[in-house]
C-alpha cells in the first residue's frame, strides 16, 4: 500500500460496544467488523485523516515495534475495511 494514501473512517460507519468489543457496520452492505486490540488501535486513529506512512509510524511508536513490521500486519486490515466500505478516501 502507498504509505502516502490519505485514509478515514466512512463518515456514515456505524460504531457500538457489544459484550466489551467494538464492533463497526458498513454503510455500504451493513457488513459488521467486531475490532479489538490492534483493530481497534487502527480504527481510533482513523478518525481524523491520515497517510497510511503515519497510521504505521504511530502504531509503530505505540506498540514498540518497527514499521515495516507494523505495514505487514496492517495492510491486509486496512484493506478490508476499504473493501468492506468502512473507509473514505479524502480528495488531497
Amino acid at each position: 500500500m502507498d504509505i502516502q494514501r490519505t485514509l478515514r473512517r466512512h463518515p456514515d460507519a456505524v460504531e457500538a460496544e457489544v459484550d466489551g468489543q467494538r464492533v463497526v457496520m458498513s454503510p455500504r452492505d451493513f457488513g459488521y467488523f467486531g475490532l479489538e486490540g490492534t483493530g481497534a488501535a487502527v480504527w481510533d486513529r482513523l478518525a481524523a485523516t491520515t497517510s497510511f506512512g503515519d497510521l504505521v509510524a504511530g502504531l509503530a511508536r505505540d506498540y514498540d515495534t518497527e514499521p515495516d513490521t507494523v505495514r505487514a500486519d496492517v495492510t491486509d486490515f486496512v484493506d478490508a475495511l476499504d473493501a468492506a466500505g468502512l473507509l473514505d478516501t479524502p480528495a488531497s
